[in-house]
């Protein structure tokens, strides 16, 4: 009934007209998203797949990856750093012939690649028949993760009225202190806003994304790096993606010495208000780390709901799974390091 196998070039052409059909669709799904991916990492090789009924109507999309870390390591996964992916349905659809046809294939590119695991991450508003499928498949429901998604459907003054109190004092205080916030494709500014990045990410500990990744991004049509500025230096920043309907906060960072003058909310406030401007009608503002009740507490003050998303695995290659699980912490560590040396 279905049959799954790459995108031609000239589907390759006309991909996020296609995928725009799918209202769940986002910037991850994008060709700028995977084309930027593969400039930044050359461990990672993006793969396009489409599933067609017996008309040869594309009633279904999987964009995705062949991430390869070190030799012998490979793994296929719908959008790397858990971020939500495939699949995503066009059109109505058999459920379980879908995915079934889905998994034959992308078992034959693991087969064909020698993968030690396939890897997919389901967007927010998954259905619980596409999950039982992929289980009925051989995936197993690795974990739920939350984000939380701010409806824009009602315009930007109902949700600047939604907003708790605290934060409509933060933006007005931003206002009142001086701070003073702009869209910037500039790459100086991109420079010291990636150096704040670098000493933030250093500071909890977490591997940085590459500065080739956040340039390439920056000019791109699917994001924007919005910053804050006082007396005409930056002090925060915000690197936000966007397509269709949806908004995504990704990349964060702000100078610890001027929290007091809420520059995060200025930002924050300043991506909303676009994003009703600009036609969108939802923001998500991230998955957040199982028992950071405070960063919960912040999103939930904007108005932003929670909502729960998957994430399913199935292994090929248990020994190959083990040896990268031995070897990623100190692959990050280097990664880490290499980053703040080319900065």
């Amino acid at each position: 009934m279905y049959i799954t196998k790459p995108v031609t070039s000239e589907e390759l052409i006309v991909w996020n007209e296609i995928i725009a059909k799918c209202p769940y669709s986002e910037a991850l799904h994008t060709y700028e998203w995977h084309n930027a991916l593969k400039y930044s990492f050359k461990q990672m090789k993006p793969l396009y797949l489409t599933v067609k009924d017996d008309y040869g109507n594309i009633v279904s999309v999987m964009p995705c990856f062949i991430f390869q870390p070190i030799p012998m390591i490979k793994s296929l996964s719908s959008v790397p750093w858990t971020l939500p992916g495939g699949i995503l349905i066009i059109s109505e659809v058999d459920v379980q012939a879908l995915i079934k046809s889905v998994c034959q294939k992308i078992d034959e590119i693991a087969d064909q690649n020698r993968l030690m695991e396939i890897t997919i991450t389901l967007p927010v508003n998954f259905d619980e028949k596409i999950v039982n499928e992929f289980i009925s498949n051989g995936f197993i429901n690795q974990e739920n993760r939350f984000t939380h998604i701010l409806d824009l459907d009602k315009g930007y003054d109902f949700v600047w009225n939604a907003y708790n109190k605290r934060v409509r004092g933060a933006v007005r205080k931003a206002e009142k202190t001086g701070v003073i916030v702009r869209e910037t494709e500039d790459e100086k500014d991109m420079i010291v806003f990636y150096k704040m990045y670098i000493e933030m990410m250093r500071r909890f500990g977490s591997t940085p994304k590459p500065y080739s990744l956040l340039r390439y991004l920056q000019i791109s049509p699917i994001a924007r790096l919005v910053v804050a500025e006082l007396n005409g230096n930056i002090i925060a920043g915000l690197l936000f993606l966007h397509f269709n309907r949806y908004v995504r906060l990704w990349c964060e960072t702000s100078d610890t010495n001027f929290l007091s003058y809420r520059p995060n909310n200025a930002i924050i406030n300043y991506i909303i208000k676009w994003s009703c401007e600009n036609g969108y009608k939802m923001v998500d503002f991230g998955a957040s780390p199982i028992g950071n009740d405070g960063l919960v507490a912040f999103k939930e003050e904007w108005g932003a709901k929670m909502q729960w998303f998957k994430t399913l695995y199935k292994v090929h290659s248990l020994w190959r799974k083990r040896l990268w699980e031995v070897a990623e912490p100190s692959v990050r560590r280097v990664y880490a390091e290499i980053q703040r040396f080319r900065l």
